[in-house]
């Protein structure tokens, strides 16, 4: 009985994927000709989806400016997609916390390159914990931080970069999650941040359309990418996940980079999990949807909130040795 609503979720999800099936790829032919040549600011470069975003842009032979905090990361990546076929790659070292310098960004790719075509906000501060049993968490500055990264910085990079957008015709992505249209179980503070981020970009496409700009903008809802970075520190607890809950890594990032040609409003990768997801939250009680998710979080050692707990926190350690996104020194 306690599987029963899930399984009937899944199977009309599993319907509804039918009728909403994704479109069919676009070929390497058409994203060549619209991309190559063009001016791409691909903001979180540094790894995961960002960095294969970047070395699919450079097959594609489009000018590229890669930010993100990690020198030596992006002098690598910078390196590879030259040897992939960018026409130029530029870097810049930034924090995204800093919001008041964010627009400086869009000043050097300006400066360098006297256009801006696509702009892919990517970066975040990416932190699972359980809010009430981690004290830092609830810190007033801790908590600005975050947004700063995860919000503010988004719509400081709109607003200075539309209107070069505007000038090319350009398209605007965002890096949401689907944490940010339904609770995620040990992440408040992102799903909190992510939840702002849709408010805010969905209100931001209708003034767009309003104004008939030439400007489009997509929200990426995605699920659990199997980026190199999330495997190691997610382990057995992302591969126990049904495989239709789990993405590609080059498949998210090709549809990122689809989404120049598409312009859709939301792209939800990877799509029967979106669906599921928003299925298993519309379709039955915020309880039950609640109990179904704490039931079926199992990590390494067995189930429980002191377990999850302690699973967290060795999760915290190792993010913080592999310098992995912001959010986990508690500054």
């Amino acid at each position: 009985m306690r599987y029963t609503i899930p399984i009937l979720l899944l199977l009309i999800s599993g319907g509804l994927y039918y009728l909403l099936s994704p479109p069919s790829p676009l070929s390497d032919d058409v994203l060549s000709r619209n991309l190559q040549d063009k001016v791409v600011l691909v903001c979180g470069a540094s790894s995961g989806i960002g960095e294969e975003m970047v070395y699919q842009l450079a097959a594609l032979q489009a000018n590229i400016v890669i930010v993100a905090r990690r020198a030596d990361r992006l002098d690598e990546v910078k390196k590879e997609a030259v040897t992939r076929g960018a026409r130029a790659v530029e870097s810049i070292v930034f924090d995204f916390s800093n919001v008041e310098e964010t627009g400086t960004i869009i000043d050097k790719v300006i400066e360098k390159f006297g256009r801006l075509d696509y702009l892919v906000a990517n970066h975040a501060a990416m932190l699972s914990a359980p809010f009430l049993a981690t004290p830092y968490l609830q810190k007033p500055d801790y908590l600005l931080k975050i947004f700063k990264v995860n919000l503010f910085s988004h719509i400081e990079l709109a607003v200075k970069a539309l209107p070069y957008l505007e000038k090319t015709k350009g398209h605007m992505f965002f890096t949401s999650s689907m944490a940010g249209e339904v609770p995620l179980f040990m992440a408040g503070i992102y799903s909190s941040t992510k939840h702002a981020m849709n408010g805010f970009f969905y209100s931001l496409q209708q003034e767009l359309i309003a104004k008939e700009s030439p400007v489009s903008l997509t929200i990426g809802a995605f699920g659990w990418i199997r980026t190199k970075e999330q495997v190691e520190l997610s382990g057995s607890t992302m591969e126990k996940q049904p495989d239709f809950l789990k993405g590609d890594l080059a498949e998210c990032s090709r549809g990122m980079i689809e989404s120049y040609v598409r312009r859709e409003t939301t792209m939800t990768y990877p799509h029967l999990g979106g669906i599921f997801g928003r299925a298993t939250w519309w379709f039955q009680s915020a309880r039950r949807y609640h109990q179904m998710l704490i039931g079926n979080l199992e990590v390494p050692g067995g189930l429980g909130y002191d377990r999850v707990t302690e699973f967290t926190k060795e999760r915290i350690e190792k993010a913080r040795a592999m310098n992995h996104q912001q959010g986990y020194d508690g500054n």
